[in-house]
């Protein structure tokens, strides 16, 4: 007997044990159910995608809290497998997974090497089973207790974004006419089919289980486990832009991310074996915090205590055996920082990120934000002799004007750009921003008087372009009135681009009213 014929067989057993609805038999059900459908990532959307979206490349997230779940008896849980009841239905939980600190999630341990897991979740209007476009076929089973229920299945084996193969998703009606979906994601596409067959077998409605959380409610953040604030003996402390911190001693700074665009956003530590690093960046939206960085109640951040902030929250994940930590601090009005570390993901890994964690601390530095005019004045160079004159239409109300090298010929932008030029291997583009875009300095940059202009920022680096080539890149920002733009070029890495770079900020001028 074939894998295939195998799930067939599971499924027209599963169909006959829970009842499926008349006109459809068993033996239908199970074929439509293994129809190979290559979904494109357009399909994971709205509810059903947040277990795969977090757990695509084999994430496991370790900083929410416990799940609110009960024991639970099943109607049919196979040899081994673990009934549970949680947010309206009662289902079995395979072997190998354990209790997620995501409320309603059974995944494999931060050692394993997998991304196997079944989530329990809500689902509404915004997170329709089937995808408009997806090309996806639902298959309408009977689960018990519940007012309708129906499933679809999804493999991937034959697409590289995708680390696991197979994705089933089963969605149930309850009768007080809530949707719970109840969804697998497997590693192993034929191994996936197997377990969802008996999978959809074990679920009945079960409304009197414990709820989980309101997904649009507030998330409150939990206390970091194993946090303690303190540097480590013989640990060195250093500072970057006021957040000070301590590093093990043998670790050293990266230099690769000193000129990474925007230069001086960010500064990076590793560890001499390169098995850990500590990246601290300057954040241009910590204005926005803590509502644009807020958690969902179903997977809510952590946080620790840090003197002098009014926002702290830490978010975890794993893959490939790593650990990424990410922590947004905030010094009460002032400075906003990312901080970003990777550690072995083992007890001794996370015993490393908590220290690194509990030696942040803020400098005076940090007690002030700068704007546009406090940033460092941007140095130009002159325009050469045979450049020529060049002009953008609709700024301000009047006109951008710069120059370009003589050889340089404009032509029809790019889709989103207002306007472009480009010599053999560089480029300038022009294009519309929102007019409050200099409301508060960029967190790296400098400034520059650009005459015409009411506020102006720069930022320089290295880049890549949307084809992966290593380039460099400047852009100017410019606002007069309500109106902004945004210059960019794009050229070779390395000092000639810098000086056209600034050739061409030397020459901008906003004229007309």
């Amino acid at each position: 007997m074939t894998l295939q014929d195998d799930f067939v067989t599971e499924l027209q057993h599963a169909a006959d044990r829970v009842e499926p609805v008349a006109a459809l038999d068993g033996a239908a059900m199970g074929r439509r159910a293994v129809r190979r459908v290559r979904a494109r990532r357009a399909a994971l959307t709205g509810v059903g995608a947040l277990a795969a979206v977090g757990t695509v490349a084999g994430v496991w997230q370790v900083t929410s809290t416990g799940g609110v779940v009960g024991p639970a008896s099943s109607p049919d849980v196979p040899d081994g497998w673990t009934p549970v009841a949680v947010g309206g239905v009662r289902l079995a939980v395979p072997p190998g997974l354990e209790p997620s600190r995501r409320a309603g999630v059974w995944e494999q341990g931060p050692d394993d090497d997998g991304g196997d897991f079944v989530q329990v979740q809500p689902a509404g209007a915004d997170a329709p089973l089937v995808p408009p476009g997806s090309g996806l076929t639902p298959v309408d089973v009977r689960v018990p207790g519940a007012e309708s229920a129906r499933y679809v299945v999804e493999e991937h084996g034959d697409d590289p974004t995708f680390a696991q193969d197979f994705l089933g998703r089963l969605q149930v009606t309850l009768e007080s006419g809530d949707v719970v979906q109840v969804s697998l994601v497997w590693v192993d596409g034929g191994e996936g089919e197997e377990i969802f067959a008996d999978l959809v077998a074990s679920v009945s409605a079960d409304e009197d289980s414990a709820p989980l959380p309101d997904p649009d409610g507030e998330a409150e953040l939990q206390p970091l486990d194993g946090f303690a604030a303190g540097v480590p003996a013989g640990w060195e402390e250093t500072s970057f832009a006021g957040l000070e911190y301590a590093l093990p001693r043998g670790w050293a700074a990266d230099e690769s991310v000193a000129d990474a665009f925007p230069a001086g956003e960010r500064s990076r530590s590793a560890s001499a074996d390169g098995s850990a690093a500590m990246t601290v960046a300057l954040s241009d939206g910590f204005a926005r915090w803590p509502e644009s960085i807020a958690s969902s109640p179903l997977d809510p951040a952590s946080t620790f205590p840090l003197d002098g902030a009014d926002v702290v929250q830490v978010e975890t994940m794993t893959a490939d055996g790593v650990d990424s930590t990410t922590a947004h601090v905030r010094r009460e009005g002032g400075r906003g920082y990312i901080v970003t570390l990777e550690t072995p993901g083992d007890a001794d890994g996370r015993a490393l990120t908590r220290q690194l964690l509990g030696t942040l601390g803020f400098s005076a530095e940090a007690a002030t934000v700068p704007g546009p005019e406090d940033l460092p004045e941007f140095q130009t160079t002159a325009v050469p002799d045979g450049w020529r004159a060049a002009t953008v239409g609709g700024v301000g109300g009047g006109a951008l004007r710069l120059a370009l090298p003589g050889s340089w010929s404009e032509g029809p932008p790019p889709d989103g750009v207002d306007w472009a030029a480009s010599g053999p291997d560089e480029t300038v583009t022009v294009m519309a921003a929102a007019g409050d875009v200099l409301d508060t300095a960029p967190a790296a940059g400098y400034r520059y008087d650009v005459p015409g202009a009411d506020a102006v920022a720069l930022q320089v680096g290295d880049d890549t372009t949307e084809n992966g080539q290593p380039c460099f890149l400047g852009t100017v920002e410019l606002r007069r009135g309500d109106d902004a733009v945004v210059l960019s070029y794009y050229g070779p890495r390395g000092e000639a681009s810098h000086e056209r770079f600034a050739s061409i900020v030397r020459s901008l001028r906003l004229s007309g009213s």
